[in-house]
């Protein structure tokens, strides 16, 4: 015959049943610390790209097709300073719709025998990925040598990073790569 007041009493499976209740918000907990660790990985892989990227376009000729047209010569003011303006920019790649040139994206982002390339550093990137932006920094002056100098910028421009168990469990969108921008000033943009 069943004791409701025996059964209420017993405490056989109690550590089970706790077991049970917690079990899936420590898995959560262990698969949120794992994916936004590897958020952050991916975060820095990126920004050490992005550095060494802009490195190698501050010394590298330009990737922009209208850099020479933007950055024009005047014979007239040979000598004279250059007047720093944001608004003088040239842009290519990720949201500019002008495309950067190829074949020196390519070596920089893929590398070659001297230089190891930005998928060294984050393997997930892609050409298309990449935003550089040439504003005039007002150094340098009219007719220099070497071209002008620049202030050369380069952003890594990525979509959402999907976090697979944790979104699935919370229902989380995908959350957005934060854009990661680098900016130096040009050397000699001739190779």
């Amino acid at each position: 015959m069943f004791n409701l007041r025996s059964f209420g009493k017993q405490q056989n499976g109690s550590v089970l049943t706790e077991g049970l209740l917690v079990f899936p918000i420590m898995v959560l907990a262990v698969a949120a610390c794992v994916e936004f660790g590897f958020l952050l990985h991916q975060w820095n892989s990126g920004a050490k790209a992005m550095q060494m990227g802009v490195r190698k376009l501050i010394v590298t000729e330009p990737v922009t097709s209208d850099f020479d047209d933007v950055f024009t010569f005047n014979a007239n003011k040979t000598g004279e300073l250059i007047n720093a303006s944001a608004g003088v920019s040239s842009s290519c790649g990720a949201g500019t719709g002008t495309v950067c040139n190829a074949t020196i994206m390519h070596r920089i982002v893929e590398g070659n025998r001297e230089w190891k390339g930005l998928k060294a550093y984050f393997p997930a990137l892609n050409v298309e990925d990449i935003r550089v932006t040439y504003e005039r920094s007002g150094l340098g002056y009219q007719g220099r040598p070497d071209g002008p100098v620049v202030s050369v910028r380069m952003e890594l421009i990525r979509g959402s990073v999907n976090l697979p168990i944790t979104s699935m469990v919370l229902n989380l969108l995908d959350i957005e790569f934060p854009p990661f921008a680098v900016t130096a000033t040009s050397e000699d943009l001739r190779s």
